[in-house]
């Protein structure tokens, strides 16, 4: 395992999509932190129900996109160039090869996270002055769930990505979904009851400091958002070992 998740660092390392998509996402996520610390007016700061954990945390649904477009590629790039061959004759063990992939970028993940959260988090408090969010364990929580947030989204996406085998087919199935259609569902009458459930809209209850709804709050969505990336891992793992390259 060791050499397996060597040599998925080299590839994570050296590939040019995945390389510069640690920069994108940093970038990205402080940008957008110094803009959401200096847009928001009085009007809105003073208004009831304002929640500035969740503006602190208003960047990571984007951000993340960036990480899960590498977890795809990591996983789609060998498929579309033909060196999935080359690399299971190096690693003949699938099981070990797929879970060296996803655990590695998982990982790299979630430290990109820790550099991109907690920053993003502590400049839009600094932006907001006194209407920050009260320091404490509820707050460092958000930022903490936010973080596995974002790996759980990953390893989900990576998954997703075994299935299909092609980066075209993954994005132009997960993108929707995360920025347009889950939002489109939730706000059906009826259907929104189910669409709580799906992936990126129950573990985003982490990202609201005022908890989640009656039927989901922060920690169960994201308990709904890990059966969702095992199960989608589970998939990968399945279609690895018995799918022909």
């Amino acid at each position: 395992m060791k050499h397996a998740v060597a040599a998925e660092w080299v590839k994570l390392t050296t590939l040019r999509s995945p390389k510069w998509s640690p920069a994108v996402y940093l970038v990205l996520m402080i940008g957008l932190a110094f803009v959401y610390g200096m847009v928001p007016g009085e009007r809105q700061l003073t208004a009831p129900g304002f929640d500035p954990v969740g503006l602190g945390l208003s960047a990571v649904p984007l951000g993340m996109i960036v990480l899960v477009i590498m977890g795809i590629l990591a996983v789609t790039g060998e498929y579309a160039s033909g060196s999935i061959r080359s690399s299971l004759l190096a690693v003949p063990d699938r099981a070990r090869f797929y879970y060296a992939k996803v655990g590695l970028v998982s990982l790299v993940s979630g430290v990109l996270a820790v550099v991109g959260v907690v920053p993003a988090f502590l400049i839009v408090q600094s932006g907001i002055g006194e209407h920050r969010a009260p320091t404490g364990l509820a707050t460092a929580g958000h930022v903490a769930g936010a973080v596995l947030y974002t790996v759980l989204l990953v390893a989900f996406s990576m998954g997703v990505a075994t299935l299909l085998r092609s980066g075209a087919a993954a994005l132009s199935i997960l993108l929707p979904l995360f920025f347009m259609l889950s939002t489109i569902l939730s706000n059906i009458p009826g259907v929104g009851e189910v669409a709580r459930f799906l992936p990126d809209v129950a573990g985003g209850m982490v990202l609201r400091g005022s908890g989640g709804d009656e039927v989901l709050g922060a920690w169960s969505g994201l308990g709904v958002l890990a059966v969702w990336a095992v199960g989608s891992v589970g998939l990968g793992h399945w279609v690895t070992v018995r799918r022909d390259v």
